[in-house]
């Protein structure tokens, strides 16, 4: 503990917003802040739609929100610059967006129409994307 604080003071959540609501109807999967910055944040949703979000400044604010698969969103990834997005649904597609307007720049289906789960950009060359119908299973410490 930081100083004679108690472990209820340490975790008091005092200055903690809500910026989800939404997603109130369907669960989000993920969460994941962009790429060296604290302050841009996102979340997917089974509802089908991803959510871009600003922390700061000022109080949090919902940017967009990314629609257009017809399933619910397994995962997302941000590419390493942060100005792409890629998306992987239950509807079988892959997207590509552009988080700063919203567009959705490719969509990609599955050739045999399978429930899309998890998805990645390649680190060293952000033109590749990895995707899968097999959920991510991290690997062991």
């Amino acid at each position: 503990m930081a100083g004679d604080t108690t472990l209820s003071e340490n975790y008091a959540f005092a200055g903690v917003y809500h910026v989800f609501d939404q997603h109130t109807d369907s669960a989000v999967p993920k969460v994941q802040f962009a790429h060296d910055d604290r302050h841009l944040l996102a979340c997917c949703s089974l509802d089908g739609t991803i959510s871009v979000c600003r922390l700061a400044p000022g109080p949090p604010a919902v940017l967009r929100v990314l629609r257009g698969h017809g399933g619910g969103v397994a995962d997302f990834a941000w590419s390493l610059s942060n100005d792409v997005l890629v998306s992987a649904s239950l509807d079988g597609t892959l997207r590509l967006w552009a988080p700063a307007d919203g567009r959705c720049i490719r969509r990609v289906p599955d050739p045999d129409g399978a429930a899309l789960l998890c998805c990645a950009f390649q680190p060293l060359n952000n033109n590749l994307t990895v995707v899968s119908d097999t959920p991510a299973v991290p690997s062991p410490p």
